[in-house]
């Protein structure tokens, strides 16, 4: 009786297309499940113009098809996300899908396919399936006019406390400037706080190269002014000046980009003709400073056969290390620091709107190193990016992106690449929201 009840449930599968594979879907390696999937909306062709409000996503989890988190955000014309009342204008219209949106979702919410006849809550528009990394098919289901949204948050962002939570970390931003950080935690971490601060500083002489000067943390100001408030990620906007004894310097604009287990500043602006004739030879600096990692092992673009231990001193190879330059054009800026105790961090730096300049890398494994806005004594380490010459006038823009994880495994330049890169996407447009969908419409 028991073979006769598989044979008949085989058999009930079979005229559906229905997979034994497809109910048992594999879970996937925690790095590939939280990685955010953005898909633009000029592949979703059969929700362009289409109210936002009449958007949702869904996908199949435990044998039910249920809503998923989900966001789809306006883009500037410069391609970053839209804030109204900045100079940058919309790439597209409010509050309906634009060629220029990006739907976001995050990578484990994907599921086996909807099977036929399925009952849903809304029309089924489009079928998106992504290619993993084991070789296995997931789906997400774009509807329209469905009663159901997901209530889960990956991100929680509140503005009046400049508070950002997620399941791997928090952090606290002092107020009325996003560039200090009051803490920052990782509940799973083995010890005291592993991160300090993030620190910029501009370095240059003073009209000439024997005067030099130095702006650093304490000189600069990044005052939010707007908040895109989403599940899958909040950006906050900000005007980032800096100052010359009390007198801005130079305004550019800033983003700040909180994911489930990323944050990314995206900093954008002109060269004022003003900054380069007071400051000779200006360099830029961007830099984590790490909290006591004794221990910790640090790998860089740099020299990727290199692996330096974290001791409070400085070796022949961190000073090897530091005479090799990186090239953002390769896309290869990554520093990998392994703390062995929960927490490991991938970064990178890149330069947008054809900003194109020198970039070395920086190191400081010292115990007894100081410098302002830091809360914990010592460098061990401070890692990050110095830009080696800035232009004598027009755009300028860095992004610089800080992954964290429990672990990050595997060859270094490998890992860079899986990272950042999108899985395999297709998108079938479901004809009247009949499935299995039908004509690809897009990658």
């Amino acid at each position: 009786m028991k073979e006769l009840r598989v044979l008949m449930l085989v058999w009930l599968m079979l005229p559906w297309g229905i997979s034994v594979q497809a109910l048992t879907l594999p879970p996937l390696p925690v790095n590939e499940a939280f990685r955010t999937v953005m898909i633009d909306g000029e592949d979703l062709a059969m929700a362009l113009g289409l109210p936002l409000q009449q958007l949702s996503l869904a996908a199949m989890i435990d044998d039910a098809f249920e809503p998923v988190p989900f966001q789809i955000d306006h883009y500037n014309a410069d391609g970053a996300p839209y804030f109204s009342g900045w100079d940058v204008p919309m790439a597209g219209k409010a509050g309906v899908l634009n060629a220029s949106d990006k739907l976001l979702f995050v990578f484990k919410d994907a599921g086996p396919r909807l099977p036929p006849r399925t009952p849903t809550d809304g029309v089924v528009l489009a079928e998106i399936s992504l290619q993993d990394s084991q070789g296995n098919t997931r789906y997400v289901y774009l509807l329209r006019n469905a009663r159901l949204r997901s209530e889960e948050q990956y991100v929680r962002y509140s503005a009046e406390m400049g508070l950002v939570e997620t399941d791997f970390y928090s952090l606290r931003y002092r107020e009325g400037n996003h560039l200090l950080w009051d803490d920052i935690q990782f509940p799973g971490f083995v010890g005291e706080s592993p991160l300090d601060s993030m620190k910029l500083n501009v370095v240059g002489g003073a009209g000439g190269p024997l005067v030099r000067m130095t702006f650093d943390n304490d000189d600069m100001v990044a005052r939010p002014e707007g908040a895109i408030i989403g599940p899958i990620r909040t950006t906050t906007q900000a005007e980032f000046e800096v100052y010359l004894v009390g007198v801005p310097l130079i305004t550019l604009s800033l983003q700040i980009h909180h994911y489930p287990r990323a944050v990314i500043y995206d900093v954008r602006g002109e060269m004022p003709r003003l900054l380069r004739s007071v400051v000779y030879d200006p360099k830029v600096s961007m830099v984590l400073d790490f909290n006591n990692l004794l221990g910790a092992e640090v790998m860089t673009a740099a020299d990727p056969t290199a692996t330096i231990v974290v001791d409070g001193q400085v070796s022949d190879d961190e000073a090897g290390m530091l005479q090799n330059p990186l090239d953002p054009q390769q896309d290869r800026t990554w520093i990998r620091i392994t703390s062995k105790r929960n927490l490991d961090t991938l970064s990178f730096l890149d330069y947008v709107g054809g900003f194109d300049e020198p970039l070395s890398l920086v190191l400081l494994d010292d115990a007894q190193a100081n410098a302002a806005g830091e809360r914990f004594p010592g460098h061990l380490p401070s890692l990050g990016y110095r830009v080696e010459q800035l232009p004598q006038s027009g755009p300028m823009g860095m992004v610089v992106s800080i992954y964290f994880s429990e672990s990050f495994a595997g060859d270094s330049a490998q890992l860079a690449q899986a990272i950042r890169t999108q899985p395999e996407i297709r998108v079938r447009s479901c004809s009247h929201g009949v499935t299995p969908c039908a004509a690809t419409v897009s990658r």
